[in-house]
């Protein structure tokens, strides 16, 4: 396990010290440049990894790490409030609703850039993130509270599962 760094502790103390409401601002405003992620990326030709860097009762700092073409599938926050800061890369997020009839319908789409925010809710409906950037992609996602389960669309059912999230890599700080 790796400790969390003193860079990524001023983010923690920032992020501790403001409400929810001022997470956006505090992730735009935040000098990233000065994080050496390199000790805490983790990849794999398989799937997106998750590597946590941060977890309390309040909030979770994860960084996923995308090989290209690598997506997460529809999903929902479980009640929480989600964050992501495009680290290096270019994302795809599509968002998806239910049609008066319960079917899975996408609403709209959004391209994130590098040093861009996108925020999401369950008030907003479901998304899923897709790295359609030639090369490797790298994002921070700041989840507040954590979430260790979540909704997600099987494409085989076609229906909402529930699954356990985990972490591919963590951080002995929490």
């Amino acid at each position: 396990m790796l400790e969390t760094p003193e860079n990524i502790q001023k983010l923690v103390d920032l992020l501790a010290n403001n409400s929810n409401e001022e997470y956006n601002a505090v992730l735009n405003d935040f000098d990233f440049s000065t994080i050496d992620f390199k000790p805490y990326q983790s990849w794999s030709s398989k799937k997106y990894t998750r590597n946590c860097l941060y977890k309390d009762l309040n909030f979770e700092l994860i960084l996923l790490c995308w090989e290209h073409g690598q997506e997460t599938p529809i999903h929902g926050h479980d009640g929480e409030d989600c964050w992501v800061y495009l680290l290096e890369g270019e994302m795809k997020e599509v968002f998806f609703n239910m049609d008066d009839n319960d079917n899975l319908i996408a609403d709209d789409s959004q391209t994130v850039e590098t040093n861009q925010v996108t925020f999401m809710d369950d008030s907003q409906g479901f998304h899923k993130l897709k790295n359609g950037h030639d090369g490797r992609s790298m994002s921070l996602h700041l989840y507040a509270k954590p979430i260790e389960n979540c909704e997600s669309f099987d494409e085989k059912s076609q229906q909402f599962v529930k699954r356990s999230l985990n972490f591919d890599t963590n951080s002995d700080k929490y």
